[in-house]
């Protein structure tokens, strides 16, 4: 008889962790639910692209890549999946972008308890979200300090942020980005000055210390990563 239920996917590196898991979605998602495992980033991606999960509990410290950049690539999946986050731990860095990802809730291992989790994949599963108390005051306290780059940093700007955190030439970004080679200098100009840094080896350096650049999931750069500036000339008219 097929699966009439959601098909839920657990992104775990431990093995032990994953089959409790397995067992624990199956009596709260019901019977005809279908649970599926990966033990690392990159087969949690593939697993996802083929079998379209509606949940996907998620590990941030996987052993191949970190977790905000497997949700990352679950939001541009045809039919992006809900994302709940299952992790031990959690630093003041990641937790200040949990705002500006893909990802729908979040549990701390060492934390939540069993109910919680359960309520977790519930809201998940209708739609909602889950973000429990704890977590969100080390949001907040994340992302108190006015200098925090969510307080002086526009939306764009933190898009474009991975892409100078890759060391990519200004001509690739401008491709990969759909923006003039003017528009990248303004963009890397500005990104050093709310920032505070020292030019574009600090910026990179910068964005790859915070999460940003996570090289496992960097996109494949434009081949022809050259532009003509506005100025030049413009070629014969056939």
């Amino acid at each position: 008889m097929p699966t009439t239920g959601p098909i839920i996917l657990c992104v775990e590196d431990d093995a032990l962790l994953r089959e409790f898991l397995a067992v624990e979605v199956s009596q709260v998602a019901g019977p005809n639910c279908k649970v599926i495992e990966a033990c690392d980033g990159k087969t949690g991606l593939r697993t996802a692209r083929e079998h379209h999960p509606s949940l996907v509990i998620l590990d941030l410290m996987l052993p191949d890549m970190h977790g905000l950049a497997v949700a990352a690539g679950l939001s541009v999946l045809s039919r992006p999946p809900r994302v709940l986050i299952l992790t031990s731990s959690a630093s003041d860095a990641t937790l200040s972008r949990i705002p500006y990802t893909p990802i729908h809730g979040f549990v701390l291992k060492t934390h939540g308890h069993r109910a919680e989790l359960d309520i977790a994949i519930k809201k998940l599963l209708a739609g909602e979200s889950y973000f429990p108390t704890y977590i969100l005051a080390r949001i907040d306290a994340a992302t108190s300090d006015p200098s925090h780059f969510s307080k002086v940093l526009t939306t764009r700007e933190i898009e474009l942020l991975p892409l100078f955190g890759y060391g990519w030439s200004d001509e690739a970004i401008a491709l990969h980005a759909g923006i003039d080679l003017k528009t990248v200098a303004s963009f890397e100009r500005d990104l050093i000055k709310k920032l505070q840094l020292n030019g574009e080896r600090e910026l990179m350096r910068w964005a790859q210390k915070h999460g940003f650049a996570d090289y496992v999931f960097e996109p494949r750069p434009p081949v022809h990563a050259h532009l003509a500036e506005e100025d030049e000339a413009p070629g014969d008219l056939a």
